[in-house]
């Protein structure tokens, strides 16, 4: 097929990624091929399937080949797209904010998504069979295409009163109502918690959506700096006395967008000042599957007392799937059924069985550990990959989906380079959106699945050395 340079500054994985990308471009691997698969791969150019599965991971990721489940590699059907500056000539969406949430989700195949929030399509795929789909449609759910109890599908609350208990955490089904995605979760308990005026803490930097839905209910946003060990402490005592918050919403666990976790002290003390200081905690849960090892969640130390939990499927099972959910004491649990049937009626109860059938056969348990896999070596290679370029990064490794970069040249326009990167078709998150105060002026959120591509990282070699 091709052969490697043993003898090259390239690594192996590099090589391999170039050859096949090269082949594809040129038309000598055409659209729907199947490649070799992974130890005859490794056979033909004599390298490890070790380094074979990491050129193939990376060339999902990049959009130039596509995993099917069960049967192996092929080049990824060409697809029909407008290119990025078709997107951004549309009409101005309100708010950076806004901007990159609308560019997120365009989905388009020409576009190197390294600011992105969501996952290559290929990697999503293999935990949602259309086997899965076909048994709903053949009538095994008969009930699928009828209305949704407002409080959510009876099974799915109990799969995920069964998972939460797993966690530790005193919940069952009665304690939770379904949404639409956490995002309609958040807009919930805005509506029910919130009064115009109000004042409400968020992490800075922290997710960004979340800002601009809580803006929208005429609130005022006080941020908490977010360290490598969570929310700092002194800074959000400090605010809850000169403040007294109503709400403190956070992530616990692999932090959108730093990667880092918070530790067992700070989680304890989080929970003394909301006593404290009579505020509510809303936990950010949407990541914790892809924390390693035993994790400490506010949840499961307060028992739902003042902490409200908010999980989602969405971001690891595939964006279609819209299904989300809060776990809260059962005072809580009645008003928000009220609001989420005045706001929609009630849920999808298609989307609610599909997601029960992947939690329940199993299938969403190994996608996890083999995305946490994936993510570490993509971490790696894109934490390598741009520092070469550029970056700075925290000595903390974090986890997860993303990457919390620095331009250390304070003269470089970071949304000067965002609008440039445009230009070339490469979506990237200015660290600005994240912070409620406009802050991390200098920072770039990166998604590590997209984040290895080669002009991505020649790019912003390019625009920082030219700095």
């Amino acid at each position: 097929m091709f052969e490697l340079v043993r003898n090259s500054e390239m690594p192996l994985v590099d090589q391999i990624c170039e050859r096949v990308t090269h082949l594809v471009r040129h038309g000598q691997l055409t659209p729907g091929t199947r490649l070799p698969s992974i130890r005859k791969l490794a056979r033909q150019v004599s390298a490890s399937p070790f380094t074979v599965v990491d050129a193939y991971d990376r060339l999902v990721a990049r959009g130039v080949i596509e995993s099917r489940a069960g049967r192996g590699f092929f080049v990824t059907p060409r697809r029909l797209s407008a290119p990025l500056v078709a997107i951004e000539a549309l009409e101005e969406p309100g708010s950076d904010a806004m901007a990159l949430a609308r560019l997120c989700l365009a989905n388009s195949a020409d576009i190197v998504a390294a600011g992105s929030g969501f996952l290559p399509e290929n990697w999503l795929l293999e935990t949602t069979p259309a086997a899965v789909l076909t048994r709903l449609a053949r009538g095994r759910r008969a009930q699928a295409f009828l209305p949704c109890p407002p409080q959510g599908l009876p099974e799915l609350r109990e799969q995920i009163a069964t998972r939460l208990l797993q966690h530790g955490i005193a919940a069952s089904a009665a304690n939770i109502v379904t949404t639409y995605g956490a995002s309609q979760a958040f807009d919930l308990l805005a509506r029910i918690l919130l009064s115009p005026g109000d004042t409400v803490l968020v992490e800075d930097p922290g997710y960004f959506v979340l800002f601009e839905q809580l803006r929208a209910h005429h609130v005022r946003l006080v941020g908490v700096p977010r360290r490598a060990d969570g929310p700092d402490l002194a800074a959000l005592e400090a605010a809850s006395r000169a403040h007294r918050p109503r709400v403190f919403f956070m992530q616990t666990l692999v932090h959108n967008p730093t990667g880092s976790s918070a530790e067992p002290p700070n989680c304890h003390r989080i929970l003394s000042l909301a006593e404290q200081y009579g505020f509510a905690v809303v936990e950010d849960d949407v990541y914790g599957d892809l924390y390693e090892g035993r994790a400490v969640r506010l949840a499961q130390i307060d028992a739902l007392r003042h902490v409200i939990y908010v999980g989602s499927y969405t971001k690891l099972i595939g964006p279609a799937l819209r299904v989300g959910f809060i776990a809260a004491d059962l005072g809580l649990v009645t008003r928000l059924i009220e609001r989420k049937v005045l706001s929609v009626l009630s849920g999808s109860t298609l989307l609610e069985y599909y997601v029960y059938e992947v939690l329940d056969g199993g299938r969403y348990k190994r996608h996890v550990d083999q995305l946490r896999t994936r993510l570490a070596r993509m971490r790696r290679d894109a934490r390598a990959a741009l520092s070469a370029a550029g970056l700075e990064f925290d000595a903390e490794p974090g986890e997860g989906m993303f990457l919390w970069g620095r331009v250390p040249d304070s003269s470089v326009s970071v949304d000067a380079l965002v609008r440039r990167a445009r230009e070339r078709s490469i979506l990237l998150a200015r660290g600005s959106v994240f912070s409620p105060a406009g802050g991390c002026k200098q920072w770039l959120r990166f998604n590590v699945a997209h984040s290895t591509s080669a002009p991505l990282t020649q790019f912003l070699r390019e625009s920082l050395r030219a700095a």
